[in-house]
């Protein structure tokens, strides 16, 4: 909620009536405020507060903080906050009023205001006498301690009425059971409209005690006569102090200060009625709170604002609190045990100890956590020498060793420095080994631009999750060779088991890697072979329909008068034959071609649908079913797709191989791929055929491992190492209705 706040306080020195209109016009004309909320696209709604007295005193800065605060803090649109201070106290005479009630009527009413309240009785006067005609028909609540102004006859509609609801006989009752002893209470109050409205409350509130003569008024005399008689109370007496804004002479005064000269001069106790008496005199009492009457107001000025009607508004008194000095009860000699259960007690003093029990307490710890810290220090100072000795022995036995091996090693500190690198590192990347501990990003600049994210990948999961890991890569030599890297690392730790880095061996797998892309060229060549005749087929298929188009043209034009149509349409066919055999011979040229591996996206779906399509012949000369549940919307896999394409033709192809025996009906291969949440994909191949023995799944994967008569062993192995430096797994189980079922799972966008 926006509260806009637009306050005024009425000059003493009354200018004329004109120029005092003049001067607000020039004011009203350069207010920041109704510039504001000429801008401003929602209208707010307009609250007036009219209080008695004049700015600054503690009950009604208290009692607008809290009203200001409430208003804050429900949503219910931007406020436009009014204040004025009438200043009656002061300025009782009726030029002053009349000025002031044109003040109002001037500066209120270009804008219609939503809500008026008037604080206390002085303002109640003016809102009675001038307010339907200063804000005719605009809801108004009256805040005053009369009670006359409660009765709902003397009310129009759009009016309502709250008591301060000060609870007098209940102060003189909270009297009486703290001090038993005493014998009568002088009631103190002064001639001003809110003294006498105080005071004409406290008589009939106090009517019965009155009867048994034990209260008396000290109301409207002279300050210098109230002074002199608080001085030489009789024993076993108490004040009881409501309000004196003005004595009998006309002198005005602030009820707050002058409480403090009473008190002061007083040979009794003092008790009051409002919250801000504390520390200016009062033992302490009922009291009425300014923040609860802050709140009252402007929770009544919200329901109006949200619709309520005024007078559906009954009238209620607040809750007072007990508040006690603890100042005073020490001064009067009164123990805090007879005050009721709740009091709450303001300004005690305490001793050194009491009042400084935390700082000391914190001073001790602290001192007493520096002797610990101390002593710590020494013991680890001690053992962190102990280990560095035997970490530098340590080094030094890594090092012998490390130094004469054929990997290239090195050990790197958490904070990315190479503490160690072996010598070997130049025969393998041409690069010195204070290359590298000069420069630490070496090893990352020296991979190749496509193998990084699998670099980046590796050391992210390294430090997530410290443990041993392997993987390879390329890297490109200092003489602009390619060479491939096996690396494994795993973390290092001193005798407290603290992470001191980690260890990394590298080695040159440059050839192995070589001779694995052999093997692999051999499997798919030995594939091809497998499925030579099935190729023939296919490509004499294309080959067969252009000779027999060729042929019918030539027929064609040997005629008298040739159909150029049918010429040309025979033309269009060999042109289609022509390339779908160039499509069949392309397959099978990048299944058997040698060159290095592609890493790329890819989509799975169109590698498998291009494997089956390369089987599709074998299968049909096989009389093989195959029954294909491919998932749809898989994401794009890592890798490179030949490779991948060549295990899916390896498992096909032993599926058919392992239903040679099988009776043509019932020859079933069924292809499936499906998402492993959003981890991977699983691809499986169930043929139909007798199953493994347990030692054939042990030993499935392994090279050279056949049990086909012309088999070279190859394509299972070469298999597992393709699915593994795609950074999967696959596997091999028997179905529970027979046959065998083939698995593996690629991650998705894993690099490779």
């Amino acid at each position: 909620m926006t509260i806009k706040n637009q306050s005024s306080i009425f000059p003493a020195n009354l200018l004329p009536g004109n120029a005092i209109l003049v001067v607000l016009q020039v004011l009203l004309l350069f207010n920041p405020f109704a510039i504001a909320s000429d801008l401003n696209d929602t209208v707010p709604k307009r609250v007036l507060i009219i209080y008695s007295y004049h700015e600054g005193l503690p009950w009604d800065r208290l009692m607008d903080d809290s009203l200001r605060a409430t208003l804050a803090a429900k949503e219910t649109g931007p406020i436009e906050l009014n204040v004025e201070h009438a200043d009656r106290i002061r300025h009782p005479d009726d030029a002053y009023l009349q000025n002031f009630v044109g003040l109002l009527r001037h500066k209120y009413s270009h804008a219609k205001m939503n809500v008026v309240i008037g604080i206390d009785d002085e303002a109640t006067d003016i809102l009675l006498r001038y307010g339907e005609d200063l804000f005719p028909g605009v809801p108004t609540v009256f805040v005053t301690a009369e009670r006359k102004t409660l009765l709902r006859d003397s009310l129009k509609p759009n009016m309502t009425s709250l008591l301060w609801g000060v609870d007098l006989k209940g102060g003189i009752d909270l009297i009486y059971k703290i001090l038993p002893k005493t014998r009568q209470i002088f009631v103190i109050t002064g001639s001003s409209a809110s003294d006498r409205a105080a005071q004409k409350l406290a008589r009939e509130a106090l009517r019965d005690y009155t009867d048994r003569q034990e209260i008396s008024y000290l109301a409207e005399i002279r300050i210098e006569e109230l002074l002199d008689k608080v001085a030489r109370l009789p024993e076993h007496s108490v004040l009881f102090y409501l309000t004196f804004s003005r004595d009998s002479k006309g002198k005005d005064f602030v009820p707050l200060e002058i409480l403090s000269d009473i008190s002061g001069k007083a040979n009794a106790p003092t008790f009051g009625i409002l919250d801000t008496y504390i520390g200016s005199g009062i033992v302490g009492g009922h009291l009425l709170s300014a923040e609860v009457q802050g709140k009252r107001c402007a929770e009544t000025c919200l329901r109006i604002l949200g619709g309520e009607f005024p007078g559906d508004i009954a009238p209620e008194k607040t809750r007072q609190i007990l508040m006690f000095d603890a100042r005073q009860l020490k001064r009067w000699g009164i123990n805090e045990k007879m005050l009721p259960s709740g009091s709450i007690v303001r300004n005690r003093e305490y001793s050194t100890w009491r009042r400084y029990r935390w700082q000391i307490i914190g001073l001790i710890s602290i001192a007493l956590i520096q002797s610990t810290v101390m002593v710590l220090l020494w013991f680890q100072w001690t053992k962190r020498r102990m280990a560095e000795k035997k970490a530098h022995e340590s080094e030094v036995r890594y090092r012998t060793v490390a130094d004469y091996t054929y990997d290239w090693e090195y050990w790197q500190a958490p904070d990315k420095r190479m503490n160690y690198v072996s010598p070997s590192c130049e025969s393998i990347t041409g690069y010195k080994p204070n290359e590298f501990i000069e420069n630490p990003d070496l090893l990352d600049e020296i991979i190749l631009p496509e193998d990084r994210n699998i670099w980046s990948s590796h050391q992210h999961e390294t430090y997530r999750e410290l443990g041993r890991r392997e993987i390879q890569f390329r890297i490109r030599r200092k003489n602009g060779e390619i060479c491939w890297i096996e690396h494994a690392c795993q973390p290092v730790h001193d005798d407290e088991v603290r992470f001191s880095g980690f260890r990394a061996s590298n080695r040159d797998i440059t050839k192995r890697k070589q001779l694995g892309d052999e093997l692999a060229h051999m499997d798919r060549v030995s594939t091809m072979g497998a499925l030579s005749s099935a190729i023939a087929h296919e490509i004499n298929q294309p080959l067969a329909a252009i000779l027999s188009n060729a042929q019918a043209a030539i027929r064609y034009l040997n005629h008298e008068n040739p159909d150029l149509d049918e010429i040309r349409e025979a033309l269009l066919d060999i042109s289609r034959d022509d390339k779908r055999a160039a499509e069949v011979i392309d397959r099978l040229r990048k299944m058997v071609k040698k060159e290095e591996s592609v890493y790329e996206s890819f989509d799975l779906t169109t590698v498998i649908e291009a494997a089956v399509n390369i089987v599709s012949r074998e299968n049909a000369f096989r009389s093989v079913t195959l029954q294909k549940d491919l998932q749809t919307g898989i994401p794009e896999l890592q890798g490179d797709p030949i490779q991948i394409q060549q295990v899916v033709i390896n498992l096909l192809i032993n599926a058919m191989d392992a239903m040679t025996d099988q009776p043509a009906a019932a020859r079933r291969v069924f292809l499936s791929t499906r998402s492993d949440q959003d981890r991977g994909v699983i691809v499986t191949v169930i043929d139909s055929g007798p199953g493994l023995t347990t030692d054939q799944i042990e030993t499935a994967f392994d090279p050279f491992y056949t049990t086909k008569p012309k088999g070279m062993g190859l394509g299972l192995s070469v298999s597992r190492t393709i699915i593994e430096v795609h950074g999967g797994h696959i596997w091999v189980e028997n179905c529970p209705d027979g046959g065998a079922m083939f698995t593996f799972w690629i991650p998705f966008r894993k690099e490779v």
